[in-house]
């Protein structure tokens, strides 16, 4: 860690930030039933803040879970950007990240995106604070597809992870350097994935969350990390056998 590099973590939200935080498109604050009324809960989100961001560096926050996510076809996540309180980031240059798996070091998967600056200001709308460019939302399918590749490579045993491109909503198979830029000729990189060691996400017991410069330069950005959730739970019927040989 550069001693240069600012990091701090909060929260942003309704209660703290009155008429100052929107809540992400489609979320609902939850009410409680409490002696004939009705209370409404906070919303909030993760803030982190980075300033002095050196290139090919990266901040993150993380906690210890236990999550079975073979259930589910989705990972989905808002997420906002803007410049940070004493400078800016340059578009294109920081991307947020999400890592999970068994642990934080060995065996782990990675989603990244390309983050662009939004509103943060009173009276935007929540499109506009949490425009779908910055949103994770990667079928957990590829998850699976990158580990096969992974194994037919021989690529889960390397020092560092291998990173594949998500464009146009198709995981493309050839690997690609982890500090590449997102822009790909005509063709937006739109999510970035990535694998090292042997994950399980069947069996997830770590998850990080942070920002990772990829320019050339110091980068500078306060980041809202939000809703990070599973979807389209798979609800089809199974069958199990016995056989005796």
């Amino acid at each position: 860690q550069l001693e240069g590099t600012d990091f701090s973590v909060g929260i942003v939200g309704i209660q703290e930030n009155d008429g100052g935080y929107v809540s992400p498109p489609g979320v609902e604050r939850e009410q409680l039933n409490n002696n004939n009324s009705i209370v409404r809960q906070n919303e909030q989100s993760l803030v982190v803040d980075v300033c002095n961001l050196e290139p090919e560096d990266a901040r993150g926050v993380f906690k210890n879970i236990n999550v079975d996510m073979r259930q589910y076809k989705n990972l989905k996540m808002f997420i906002h950007a803007e410049d940070g309180e004493t400078d800016s980031f340059e578009q294109g240059s920081l991307v947020g990240f999400v890592r999970m798996g068994n642990d934080f070091t060995q065996n782990y998967y990675q989603i990244e995106v390309p983050l662009i600056k939004s509103s943060g200001a009173a009276g935007a709308s929540s499109n506009e604070v949490w425009p779908e460019e910055n949103q994770i939302d990667i079928p957990l399918e590829y998850l699976e597809k990158i580990k096969a590749l992974g194994i037919g490579q021989g690529t889960l045993g390397n020092e560092a992870p291998t990173f594949y491109n998500v464009i146009d909503g198709e995981l493309q198979e050839n690997s690609v350097g982890e500090f590449e830029s997102f822009s790909l000729n005509s063709n937006p990189v739109e999510q970035r994935i990535a694998i090292k060691g042997n994950p399980n996400f069947g069996d997830i017991r770590t998850l990080m969350v942070g920002v990772k410069n990829i320019g050339p330069n110091a980068q500078c950005a306060e980041v809202w990390f939000n809703e990070l959730r599973l979807a389209d739970m798979d609800n089809k019927g199974g069958w199990a056998a016995i056989m005796s040989v």
